[in-house]
């Protein structure tokens, strides 16, 4: 009776040891699914014959969801590749092709090199049923995740309907408000950083770029510093508004980048139908920057308990250091 008991327990213990084994390579389930891929940092693009979900992850995984008109996924017969610009690199850009992902719902796979810079360029191209969709992406050293972190931390920076002391378009970018607006005779383009009563101050040791798309394609313009540092300055290829800017603004070895206009959960409408955002104007340049300094209020106190009060020369940038209190 013994040695029946001590059989049937050795058979159950094995049953449960092969169950262990085996069961992890049954179950494994996609990390994204088309239910999830929404709620893991992605953007949605919207295109003529439907959108594209993506995200961009730091260590260079991609992960893309087509969905037609309807919203709803494109589980079969989506193929394509994302290219990406590795900056500071020789070589031609690196091709990755699309895998999909199984039992995600149509979710599909690619592996890019690990974004390195401020800001990295990946194209996509895919085809469904014949029908081609494209675009560009400027993504951060954060990836997508990093955009829409970005988007929610200026949600309580109001700003929309407002326009700049130029005429131009308003964009938080970190501790910051800037001004971006361009001359429609010339194709100037300046940038200018703004006080919590949004009248320019000097740019102090600041650095800008934008990634400028328009109908004609991407184009990078890395800003030089005006006379006296008062603004920064650059020039558009084309005479015309964008339909996306994406804002790299650097300081004291930090670096925040936007997407401009672009709030969590939203839709970047792209193709013919997209909407341009406004910077083009007629401009004289006549408005003045304001070089006196500013009294900035700590959110910290000190040691000993006190508010900090800090004199900025016109600027109110610095993760841990002075803040505006934005309106």
């Amino acid at each position: 009776m013994r040695i029946q008991c001590c059989i049937r327990s050795m058979l159950v213990a094995l049953a449960v040891a092969s169950t262990a084994v085996v069961s992890p390579g049954c179950s494994k389930s996609p990390e994204i699914t088309a239910e999830s891929i929404d709620d893991n940092w992605a953007l949605t693009e919207q295109h003529e014959p439907g959108s594209v979900v993506m995200t961009v992850a730091q260590d260079g995984r991609v992960t893309v969801l087509v969905k037609d008109r309807d919203g709803k996924p494109i589980a079969e017969g989506v193929t394509g590749n994302v290219t990406v610009k590795v900056p500071g690199k020789d070589g031609a850009p690196v091709t990755a092709e699309l895998v999909p992902e199984p039992k995600s719902g149509g979710v599909l796979l690619a592996k890019i090199p690990p974004l390195e810079d401020d800001l990295t360029e990946v194209n996509y191209e895919f085809k469904v049923k014949g029908e081609p969709f494209t675009g560009v992406l400027h993504v951060p050293r954060g990836g997508t995740r990093e955009l829409q972190e970005s988007a929610k931390e200026n949600q309580a920076i109001k700003v929309e309907g407002k326009k700049g002391p130029n005429g131009g378009v308003l964009q938080p970018v970190g501790d910051d408000i800037v001004e971006i607006v361009a001359d429609k005779a010339t194709g100037d383009v300046r940038v200018y950083v703004l006080d919590p009563n949004l009248k320019p101050v000097p740019i102090g040791q600041r650095e800008i770029k934008l990634a400028i798309h328009t109908a004609s394609g991407p184009d990078v313009i890395v800003l030089a510093p005006g006379p006296e540092r008062l603004y920064f300055t650059g020039k558009l290829k084309a005479k015309v508004n964008p339909t996306k800017i994406t804002v790299v603004l650097k300081e004291g070895g930090h670096t925040d980048v936007v997407l401009c206009n672009y709030h969590p959960g939203s839709v970047i409408v792209v193709g013919p139908s997209a909407p341009v955002i406004g910077i083009l104007v007629a401009t004289a340049w006549a408005v003045k920057v304001n070089v006196k300094p500013t009294v900035v209020v700590h959110d910290d106190d000190d040691d000993d308990g006190r508010r900090v009060i800090v004199v900025h020369k016109g600027k109110g940038k610095g993760k841990g250091r002075g803040r505006w209190r934005w309106k």
